[in-house]
């Protein structure tokens, strides 16, 4: 204790307990790694719980492309569901056990399993004293000496009362936004990169760190049999019912949302009538059944109703950026966003037009938010949800021309190596319209993987990326957001962290040194990350699916 606050001595740090920051923390302990991990929100998982986004994965995820450990993640989930009473297996929008039958992944859910899941992963090690948890506590500020980060100082979560002080060998980021980054005052991308730093084809003439993915407050709304009162009318909501997306020229509050190419527009239905009518086995994309997590046909009778989490284009925040903006600090984007929401809410409930029903009138006050799935007394999450963070200046940065796939080529598998790489991810290059110029796009790419390089900062010895900061630009950030990489990338800078400690080489000193760096990639490989894509696509569909190695699924 000194003056007031707890001061903390361990060989590793991790600052943040997003999705990544609680991988990281897993392997470290797994390890035997004298480990801190802290939380601001209540929900420990990031992006999967206190955000409440469901996962996007790829097309290979029940065989491939992913870690063992993420695998056995998925497994567990479905079995939890398997052992509820009243729950049977009727998805129809996705093949196999998909608890929500959503259709944006194979695995859509509540949230609260995934975190519940999260906290028994870690409670042995922190019943054993190996691992603590700091919770309801955020970074305020770090303190460096050269290239190396000495502490870090934590307050609660209003940022008024200082309470602790971490002192570690390694620390991690596995903040959502870089929070690290930017309190050491290390070099970070924020934004887009010009065309002439990476002579990307899509990357504009000049850098924009305004210009960044925007962020969405997502909320949790249930389909009642009866109508209910719709929430009351915000303040903000003439301007939002009223405002028209830019490059796009069509209302936000619609059914039209972006397409795949620049400055397109698709139109979805908000519900399909042949499902509401009973018929779960017509497969018309609707925005009510992308994100759902419970699907009242998979259980007995009526022990559930609908429930689906709104995170969709209509609540997309753009008008800010999130991180180091001139008019509006995080918190403030984050309360505009979460206002957006709630905006959004109250035209669904009194103003969407009904004719996706085959309906006259307006508005569906049948929905409700649902204030019992996502811990909170309201309905909306505990954390806004952050597409773009703060990024690693790193000895090797991923760019668009080592992911996309080639204009007119007819090879569309071919996937990006490294001969470095310490893991393996896939997803479209998906940009949301952005808060500057509002492109937006959904690209497809190659399967890639991930060279050690983008995991080791430039100018900082023992501050490794957990989170959504790794070594990509704006574009590839795009790709390697999503929930599995962003799991990975946790296990790889926690794996990466306890190696350093067992050998004592720098991290630097692994990426340099060719013999080391194949140390390292054994040492991955051994606790169940894959490195390479298989040369065939049809090898990957063909792979029996595993359930992880031995070892991983005892830790688990």
């Amino acid at each position: 204790m000194s003056g007031g606050k707890v001061v903390l001595q361990t060989q590793a740090a991790v600052i943040g307990a997003s999705l990544g920051g609680v991988m990281a923390a897993w392997q470290l302990c797994r390890a035997g790694v004298k480990t801190v991990i802290t939380s601001e929100f209540p929900w420990i998982g990031g992006q999967m719980t206190s955000q409440a986004v469901p996962p996007d994965e790829h097309s290979y995820i029940e065989t491939f492309g992913a870690s063992a450990s993420y695998r056995v993640f998925r497994e567990a989930i479905r079995a939890h569901y398997r052992a509820q009473r009243g729950f049977v297996e009727n998805s129809t929008m996705t093949e196999g056990c998909n608890p929500g039958d959503g259709w944006v992944s194979r695995l859509c859910f509540e949230p609260a399993v995934a975190e519940r899941y999260f906290r028994e992963l870690l409670q042995p090690y922190l019943v054993s004293g190996v691992l603590t948890l700091l919770e309801h506590q955020g970074p305020i500020k770090a303190k460096r000496d050269g290239r190396k980060l000495q502490s870090v100082t934590l307050a609660d979560v209003d940022g008024r009362n200082i309470i602790s002080e971490v002192h570690a060998d390694y620390f991690l980021d596995g903040t959502d936004t870089g929070e690290l980054l930017a309190l050491a005052e290390l070099p970070y991308r924020l934004g887009k990169e010009s065309h002439t730093e990476f002579a990307e084809p899509q990357a504009p003439e000049s850098t924009s760190r305004d210009d960044q993915q925007p962020v969405t407050f997502v909320c949790a709304l249930r389909r009642h049999a009866s109508p209910v009162a719709p929430i009351p009318k915000p303040v903000e909501y003439d301007f939002w019912r009223a405002y028209i997306l830019p490059k796009y020229a069509y209302p936000l509050f619609s059914d039209y949302l972006p397409g795949h190419e620049q400055f397109s527009s698709i139109r979805l239905p908000f519900f399909c009538a042949a499902a509401i009518q009973g018929n779960f086995n017509e497969h018309t994309l609707d925005l009510w059944r992308y994100r759902r997590i419970v699907a009242a046909q998979n259980w007995r009778g009526d022990l559930a109703s609908d429930v689906s989490l709104i995170n969709w284009a209509q609540n997309d925040y753009a008008l800010h950026p999130l991180l180091d903006g001139q008019d509006k600090n995080e918190q403030e984007v984050a309360l505009a966003a979460k206002a957006l929401t709630r905006c959004f809410v109250h035209w669904l409930q009194t103003e969407a037009p009904r004719d996706c029903l085959g309906e006259e009138g307006a508005g569906f006050p049948e929905l409700a938010l649902a204030t019992d799935v996502l811990g909170t007394d309201d309905g909306f999450a505990q954390q806004v949800y952050v597409r773009e963070s703060r990024r690693i200046v790193g000895l090797q940065t991923l760019t668009q021309d080592d992911i996309i796939l080639q204009q007119g080529s007819a090879e569309t598998w071919c996937p990006a190596r490294f001969a470095n790489s310490v893991g393996i991810g896939l997803y479209n290059m998906d940009i949301h319209p952005t808060c500057v110029s509002g492109m937006g796009t959904n690209a497809a790419v190659r399967p890639f993987e991930l060279p050690l390089g983008i995991f080791i900062p430039a100018d900082a010895d023992n501050l490794l990326p957990a989170c959504k900061n790794i070594s990509v630009t704006h574009l590839v950030n795009a790709a390697t957001r999503v929930h599995p990489i962003e799991w990975l990338v946790g296990e790889v800078a926690g794996l990466l962290a306890a190696h350093c400690l067992q050998t004592g080489a720098a991290p630097v000193a692994i990426f340099e040194a060719e013999s080391r760096t194949r140390t390292f990639q054994q040492f991955v490989e051994d606790h169940g990350i894959p490195l390479h894509w298989p040369d065939d696509p049809d090898r990957v569909k063909s792979i029996t699916k595993p359930t992880a190695k031995q070892s991983v699924k005892q830790a688990v």
